[in-house]
């Protein structure tokens, strides 16, 4: 058997039954859709329809179910969304779960597609959202409203 070497990201995952769990998650150092490593974005956004993560608590590997997954809170930034050339969309979101969240999506749509609207119907289903403490990793599926700022 082969063994994949991975490296582990920690995040915060909130689910949709309100619980959270603080984890590590196990990345690829070179990502399968574009150069670089893989991140939680991409993992997030994959056609696994469950994740394995490590429980910071107590160490265990649990097999998450990602349609349940609300968001995750990254303990580090996403330098992704600070790549030169993508337009900065400042929003203001509930949650099902009544949170309110705010922050920005970075796009780089083609001209004509850069429209709040046109950046929640295009996207994959996981998205990042850039605040300025940490990054959220949102479910689209658990966003009641989002509002242009």
């Amino acid at each position: 058997m082969v063994k994949i070497v991975k490296f582990k990201q920690r995040g915060t995952i909130l689910f949709s039954t309100q619980g959270s769990l603080d984890v590590n998650l196990f990345l690829s150092y070179q990502a399968e859709g574009h150069a670089g490593q893989e991140t939680i974005l991409d993992l997030l956004n994959s056609d696994r329809a469950f994740i394995p993560v490590e429980d910071v608590l107590t160490n265990e590997i649990l097999l998450i179910g990602k349609t349940r997954i609300m968001h995750v809170a990254l303990d580090e930034r996403n330098e992704k969304s600070e790549s030169p050339g993508l337009v900065e969309l400042p929003v203001a979101l509930e949650l099902l779960n009544g949170e309110m969240v705010e922050g920005s999506f970075f796009t780089d749509l083609p001209d004509g597609k850069k429209r709040l609207s046109d950046y929640l119907d295009l996207t994959d289903q996981f998205i990042c959202l850039r605040r300025e403490k940490n990054d959220l990793i949102l479910n689209k599926s658990f966003i009641l409203s989002v509002k242009e700022k």
